[in-house]
């Protein structure tokens, strides 16, 4: 052992004689500044007050400084004592003939260093209250402690011994904050409530069977119990309606309850996914959620979303046009979380603000209050004791103020009837906690007006998983739920609006049907197959059949006649090909009306050799494995490949990807390849068999040997006059456990992109950063709407998509793929590295490997001077013209000219009125001209609420609109600001 401590000892005397004859006179003024830098701390100290001042001077920002002071002092304090216990002389005394120190040399022994102890207890204390500096704070840490050897006063084994136990000290910190912030008063809101999945791992009928003797269950605590304060029911409506459905004779004790301020309800209609659907679904959700509540008497005051997958940029604008000016949720927040705390403001890209109010613990965070119904109150009060402490060391570093939400509820769970017992026990155990039994309007009007704000959409997964791989789970859901609102919004809602209004509830009704599949687990596709296949396959059929029967008949009460007429839903004029008796046609339409069905003065495309297509504008050369370059003809850029495929294992679950090889591709594969120009439309067929592994080998690690021939149809199309490249891809699904995507090659590079979403063209970095130690890390995938496009050049290359919702940007931008099919056989599982722990329980879904054929279309743009003209093709391939019968005399209803504003939707208002709204999605204020077939004589702005502030009852005033329209001959000119969502009452002649 002598011979040990010996040898260690002569190491670290040549270690740090090493260092010190090293050093010149930069690293040695670097070292002697440092020293001084980090004396008592000082460095450390403004490092915390910086961070308090950021947090504020409240409690958030006192348990900074608190931590840091605790984390320095501790470690500190501990070395200076060990300094008498092991007595070990200072380097510069002990080894003859050693250069004087660089600073005045200390008298006090030399090990542990006290003065690496301070800086890495202070840098792992900083670190634990702001994750962002973790790494600069270790480094400088380090740099500290190399300083004191660099300066001559410690031996390296002197500030390694120190930083241990400054580690340590950091480490302790946080711990000893929780037991100092535990004496504090405060006041705890105590929300009674349940999340209640209307399907998932059961069918509706399953869950409603649960769902009566709950609410029954519950009206009978609210009406014998005036101490259990109120309930809170999980922000939708739909649930209750599905009780009455049972049960209507509880409608008086649901409205009495609502009326006393004891059940709370709404304010949407359903919990849905925020990111899949569409905007105008989001508000058709709030509306009626809003509509039916108020059947109750009233809507609750306060956004409460409970389970989520993410939540859109734009919904604080959306929030504000309702009315309201707060949002409770859980899922979403990555490291912001840990500057912002559980209070921030949430800003739209519009510069719309709400107080958003996360659930950092989730929504079950006071769960453990709740036990059996028939536990002694001695039991009560010792379980809440044992856990109370833990309850508020999740939430109470994260408030603002002195305010704490306790949410006392989960999935499908009833009220707990004894829940004033155990309020009444924290208040025996910990008098200086004020429990009450509360409201989420209550708990958000004692917050403080917070400090921090974030901008733009929250789909980070640092506190809770995120699941974003239910953007590609069971795609042919997304694709019919695409497909019906662009029926509803496209079709039947303007033919009616400019019928007169007589179809609004009809309309209404359909949406009601298509709402009962956005909740999150229908929508997102993770449920078990009888709920996709037997309950929402029916309910897009329905939308689909009585939303076309309804079009037909609106078709004939606008423009009656027996002459054939092609019939557009866009507002501006456009030539577009349709099939005329057997033949594609290029028909030039009208804006938003119908024009008579005869073929335009176009030149049509052609095919100079085999695989090649072209009109005037495009060259498209198609090769054998169905991949496609494109030549601008004006510029003779090139762009591609394109639809080059790409397959590779999954062995996740119907929320996440979790890869599995190897990777099969389409590249150099074979086919046959057809030519075929008909009318107005060239295209080029490919058939080949893509050889993919037939599933997972039985470890799930890797997939099997044995493959098996997976046929698809590429059919790449030109239509005559088009700037565009449509594609059509057949897939007969024959493998299981993979994910199938189709390359396009951008033909450059760059740091971010544009992709659609709810309102708005919103810009995403190109490279996704890693995350270790969040729930969830980020991946490269993301949610798109309808578009994804990449800057070159000062022009555009964008690529559009029919009901795909995932996307990916590789390559730094040269490349995006878009995902076509995920095939996997699993509810959840808990085995996947992308995620910690279960999203659900663990049930087979073989449907959910998607067998047997398939449809997806995509439509690449490859220049477009701007994205709203890029945007602008992909709606006319999008929303194709249909031929019907009519006059025969062209009539347009609406037509916005060349603005690069969106018409969001235009629908029939009360009083005989058209409600007309527009977007702007990008970040330039832009201004339009609106025309309709009778002049508009009046024009009145209006919020979300469309006209009606009484809407939910809320009696929430806050209206945002956006600026007034101004008449004009007729006309109606409108100027949004960016991002601005606006609405307007016009009256017609």
């Amino acid at each position: 052992m002598d011979a040990l401590r010996d040898a260690l000892g002569a190491f670290d005397t040549q270690l740090y004689l090493a260092i010190t004859t090293s050093r010149n006179a930069v690293t040695a003024a670097i070292a002697t500044l440092l020293v001084f830098a980090n004396a008592f701390g000082l460095m450390w100290w403004v490092f915390g007050l910086g961070a308090m001042r950021g947090r504020g001077l409240g409690r958030r920002g006192a348990w900074i400084l608190l931590t840091v002071f605790l984390g320095t002092v501790d470690g500190w304090f501990t070395a200076e004592i060990l300094k008498f216990v092991f007595r070990r002389v200072r380097p510069f005394l002990a080894i003859p003939g050693v250069a004087e120190p660089l600073i005045p040399g200390p008298q006090s022994y030399s090990f542990p260093s006290g003065d690496a102890a301070l800086a890495f207890g202070a840098a792992v204390a900083l670190a634990s209250v702001l994750p962002r500096l973790r790494i600069p704070a270790v480094l400088l840490a380090t740099a500290v402690a190399l300083s004191r050897v660099g300066v001559g006063v410690h031996y390296p084994f002197d500030v390694v011994g120190g930083a241990a136990l400054g580690v340590v000290s950091g480490v302790l910190a946080p711990r000893g904050v929780d037991i100092i912030r535990r004496q504090l008063r405060w006041r705890a809101f105590v929300v009674p409530h349940t999340h209640w999945d209307r399907e998932w791992y059961e069918r509706f009928e399953g869950y409603r069977a649960r769902l009566v003797p709950m609410v029954a269950g519950l009206l009978d605590i609210l009406e014998r119990d005036p101490s259990f304060r109120s309930f809170t029911f999980d922000g939708q409506t739909i649930a209750i309606e599905d009780h009455l459905a049972v049960r209507p004779a509880d409608r008086p004790r649901v409205e009495a309850q609502v009326a006393l301020d004891r059940l709370f309800v709404g304010p949407w209609y359903v919990l849905a996914d925020l990111l899949l659907v569409s905007g105008e679904s989001l508000l058709r959700n709030f509306e009626e959620g809003l509509r039916v509540a108020a059947t109750f008497g009233r809507a609750m005051r306060v956004a409460y979303v409970a389970d989520p997958f993410g939540h859109p940029a734009q919904m604080p604008q959306v929030l504000r046009g309702f009315g309201y000016t707060s949002y409770v949720f859980a899922r979403g927040v990555g490291d912001e979380g840990e500057e912002l705390g559980s209070e921030f403001w949430w800003e739209s890209p519009s510069g719309d603000r709400v107080l958003a109010s996360h659930q950092v613990a989730h929504y079950a965070n006071a769960r453990p209050l709740v036990g059996p119904v028939d536990e002694t109150p001695k039991v009560l009060r010792a379980r809440v004791a044992r856990v109370l402490p833990r309850i508020l060391d999740r939430t109470a570093p994260y408030a603002s103020g002195d305010a704490l939400l306790f949410m006392v509820g989960d999935d499908h769970v009833e009220a707990y009837p004894r829940l004033p017992d155990a309020v009444e026990a924290i208040r025996a155990v910990a008098p200086r906690v004020d429990a009450r039994i509360a409201s989420l309007e209550e708990f958000i009007a004692a917050l403080p007006a917070p400090r921090g704000a974030f901008a733009g959409e929250m789909v980070s997964g640092k506190y809770r998983p995120i699941l974003r791989g239910v953007n590609s789970t069971r795609v042919w859901i997304k694709q019919e739920n695409a497909r019906c609102e662009r029926l509803l919004i496209e079709r039947c809602e303007p033919l009616d609006a400019f019928a007169g209004g007589s179809a609004r509830e009809a309309i209404r009704g359909l949406w009601r049907t298509l709402l009962e599949n956005h909740p999150h687990d229908s929508i997102c596709g993770c449920s078990i197959d009888a709920v996709h296949d037997l309950d929402m396959a029916p309910r897009f059929t329905r939308v689909i059949e009585e939303g076309r029967q309804l079009v037909d008949a609106l078709a004939v009460r606008l423009d009656g006649g027996a002459d054939a007429v092609a019939w557009s839903a866009l507002p501006w004029e456009r030539d577009a090909v349709l099939d005329l008796d057997g033949v594609p046609t290029a028909v030039r339409c009208v804006a938003l009306g119908t024009a008579p069905a005869r073929r335009a003065p176009v030149r049509a495309p052609g095919s100079p050799e085999e695989g090649v297509i072209e009109n005037e504008t495009l060259r498209v050369e198609v090769g054998t494995d169905g991949s496609f370059h494109v030549v601008d003809r004006a510029t003779g850029e090139r762009s591609g490949p394109h639809n080059i495929l790409l397959d590779e294992g999954d062995r996740g679950d119907e929320y996440t990807y979790s890869y599995a090889g190897p990777t099969v591709g389409s590249r150099g594969i074979a086919g046959q390849r057809a030519t075929l120009v008909s009318g107005d439309r060239a295209a080029v067929t490919v058939e080949l068999a893509l050889p993919l592994p037939f599933s997972l080998r039985e470890d799930r690690l890797a997939r099997t040997a044995e493959a098996v021939a997976c046929p698809i149809r590429a059919v790449v199309s030109l239509d005559a006059g088009a700037a565009r490249i449509d594609v059509a891809l057949h897939v007969d699904n024959r493998a299981r456990d993979h994910r199938l995507r189709v390359l396009c090659g951008t033909g450059g590079r760059g740091v971010t992109h544009l992709a659609g979403a709810a309102f708005a063209w919103l810009e995403r970095p190109n490279r996704v950063p890693r995350k270790p130690g969040w729930v969830e890390p980020p991946t490269e995938t993301r949610a798109l709407h309808d578009l994804v496009a990449v800057e070159r050049e000062g022009n555009w290359f964008a690529v559009g998509v029919d009901g795909l919702r995932e996307y990916a940007i590789l390559h730094d931008g040269n490349t995006i793929a878009i995902t076509l099919l995920r095939a996997v056989g699993w509810l959840s599982r808990s085995d996947l590295r992308e995620r910690k722990g279960g999203a659900g329980p663990e049930l087979e879904t073989p449907s959910a490997q998607c067998p047997g054929e398939r449809e997806y279309r995509y439509s690449v743009v490859p220049r477009s001077r701007s994205l709203a003209e890029a945007e602008r093709r992909i709606r006319e391939w999008l929303s194709p013209p249909w031929v019907g019968h009519g006059s025969g005399m062209a009539r347009s209803f609406l037509d916005i000219g060349d603005s690069p504003l969106r018409l969001s939707s235009v629908r029939s208002a009360a009083d005989g009125r058209v409600a007309v709204r527009m977007v702007n999605p990008g970040p330039e204020a832009s201004s339009a001209v609106l025309r309709f077939a009778s002049a508009a004589t009046e024009a009145a702005v209006v919020d979300l609420r469309e006209g009606d502030t009484g809407l939910g009852r809320t009696g929430l005033d806050v209206i945002r609109t956006a600026a007034p329209a101004e008449v004009v001959g007729g006309a109606l000119a409108v100027r949004l600001e960016p991002y601005e969502i606006g609405t307007w009452l016009v009256r017609l002649a």
